[in-house]
């Protein structure tokens, strides 16, 4: 009887520790529901960095559908995106671009990562050439940002995104 008592009540434990609610920054759900607006969480991330003078220098704005490629210096993108904002530097010669994209349901977030990867392009301006560039993703957003070392590192830093390798 004993054992029988033991066997039913390991079997409990096993169940109640696995049916336990996961971390919410692990579930992909309830991230989508972390980021609402798109250009407030780039301008949060940007502060938490601690580069507001790229927020007071630079344009942030919306990523028209097709508009995309020229953020990372490309012709064009063939990955598809819902909704994208994207900060650059206005008229300047600092080597700086960023975007912050929102996949639709089923587009799959690390092909996307992948293209602006391939493509990124660091000389795409005329006198200046960014360091490096980073690309991660979160649940359905894909984090693009190119710049100095420095920057770049920071704003990776701040956004808490998972790399793309």
């Amino acid at each position: 009887m004993k054992q029988v008592v033991i066997i039913v009540l390991l079997f409990a434990l096993i169940f109640g520790v696995a049916c336990q609610p996961s971390d919410p920054g692990s579930d992909p759900d309830q991230t989508e529901e972390l980021i609402e607006d798109l250009e407030q969480a780039l301008t949060e991330i940007v502060d938490e960095a601690g580069m507001h003078e790229l927020l007071e220098s630079g344009m942030l704005e919306e990523i028209k559908s097709g508009e995309a490629g020229y953020l990372i210096g490309a012709e064009s993108l063939d990955g598809l995106y819902a909704e994208a904002y994207s900060l650059q530097p206005m008229i300047n010669v600092h080597p700086f671009a960023m975007g912050l994209f929102r996949l639709e349901p089923g587009q799959d977030p690390a092909l996307f990562a992948g293209e602006l990867k391939e493509k990124a392009d660091l000389r795409k301006w005329i006198c200046v050439a960014a360091d490096t560039f980073h690309v991660a993703t979160r649940g359905q957003f894909v984090l693009f940002v190119m710049g100095s070392t420095d920057e770049v590192n920071a704003i990776a830093q701040a956004a808490a995104f998972t790399p793309v390798s």
